[in-house]
């Protein structure tokens, strides 16, 4: 499997965690904190997997970008928390980022 399709696999369960995570209530409620630990789990195996043949710099930033996003993206889309313009823009000057990272990346490091 490619080290990108990892990384985009990582930061779905970076999301997913995070989601869980808000509705565990602080740990109060039993099964969406299992599952938010699990995606956490999953998510980071993920993300050493992607590691072995991208720098760790590059997919680290782009794991957190993602889980950014994508958070923002669920929250507003299904737990109905508006963003605000500069909100949006925000959100884009990420993208745009990514973007740029991935652009300037040469070919993928290898680490024996």
């Amino acid at each position: 499997m490619s080290s990108y399709i990892y990384l985009f696999l990582a930061s779905l369960f970076e999301v997913l965690w995070v989601f869980f995570l808000g509705k565990s209530d602080g740990f109060a409620r039993i099964s969406p904190a299992l599952v938010a630990l699990f995606c956490m789990a999953l998510s980071l195996l993920l993300l050493a997997q992607a590691t072995k043949t991208l720098s760790m710099a590059f997919a680290y930033a782009i794991w957190v970008g993602l889980g950014i996003l994508g958070t923002a993206l669920v929250q507003h889309f299904i737990q109905d928390q508006q963003l605000k313009p500069l909100g949006w823009v925000c959100l884009l000057v990420i993208t745009i980022g990514l973007i740029g990272l991935q652009m300037s990346q040469s070919t993928p490091t290898t680490l024996d």
